[in-house]
């Protein structure tokens, strides 16, 4: 028996792009319309139709397992470990250290890595801290949180193939991965125990919510609308520890200036403070 191949008519892939952008501010792209209909496939043959299917999802709550696979289909999540260098070293050299000492000896150094992904980002920051000896000595929670619910559940695994280790060093490897089968790796234990996550949208963080030390939402506002951006920046500094960072990627300085937040030169990167 052949199975019918539903087509995702342009008109209809709008009204995704525009339940995407109200729900969670993500843009997705014109390019991305044959990756979605592919990835929804099944699931708008069993609504009848894409626009049927587009009909359910329309009042499935955020949340829902139906909705999640809408979220897996929309968003890519390459990364890989170490991806950027020089935020690794401002974050263990120099923030790392000063909120550990302005926090005391009894302090918890409260860390949360925005739109991690597969988690490479978050159990990165957990590596680096092993390696200036922070863990496991000091108070550390590391919190990745990603809108695809996929994402999430590949993280929590803590196993990687080769690509997602392409910039780690043999020596980094041998230290902190463990052979798993089919020739990948997986994280140690004592360096995944730090890291939890999550899966939502950075426009469903809850304010008032837990507070951080710093926070790390790199890669990820260029793929928000312009209006999203600017949102997720105010939830983003209302939840940061009072002299808490945030690091963010280069092409988010747009909206971050006409934030709250102080523009901070470092060693090793830029950050911005409340």
């Amino acid at each position: 028996m052949t199975t019918r191949t539903l087509e995702l008519a342009e008109t209809v892939f709008r009204l995704y792009q525009d339940l995407l952008r109200r729900r969670t501010g993500f843009v997705l792209a014109d390019l991305q319309r044959t990756r979605l209909e592919s990835r929804l496939g099944a699931e708008a043959r069993s609504a009848g139709s894409f626009y049927q299917l587009y009909g359910r999802l329309r009042n499935e709550p955020s949340t829902s397992p139906l909705f999640g696979r809408l979220l897996d289909a929309a968003v890519n999540g390459e990364t890989y470990f170490f991806r950027d260098p020089a935020s690794l070293r401002a974050f263990a050299e120099e923030i790392a250290p000063e909120r550990l000492l302005a926090g005391g000896q009894d302090g918890v150094l409260d860390v949360w890595s925005a739109g991690c992904a597969t988690g490479e980002e978050a159990y990165g920051l957990s590596i680096v801290l092993h390696e200036r000896g922070i863990l496991p000595g000091r108070r550390v929670r590391i919190l990745g949180t990603d809108l695809s619910p996929a994402h999430v559940r590949r993280a929590r695994t803590a196993v990687y193939g080769p690509q997602a280790l392409r910039a780690t060093t043999p020596e980094r490897r041998r230290a902190h991965f463990e052979a798993a089968e089919g020739g990948l790796f997986r994280l140690k234990a004592p360096l995944a125990a730090p890291v939890l996550f999550e899966a939502r949208s950075l426009l469903d963080e809850p304010v008032p919510g837990p507070a951080f030390d710093v926070i790390l939402c790199r890669n990820v506002l260029i793929y928000l609308a312009e209006d999203a951006r600017s949102r997720v920046v105010e939830i983003l500094a209302s939840r940061l520890k009072p002299g808490g960072y945030i690091l963010l990627g280069a092409s988010d300085a747009l909206a971050a200036a006409a934030s709250p937040l102080t523009l901070v030169r470092l060693s090793n990167d830029v950050a911005y403070r409340r």
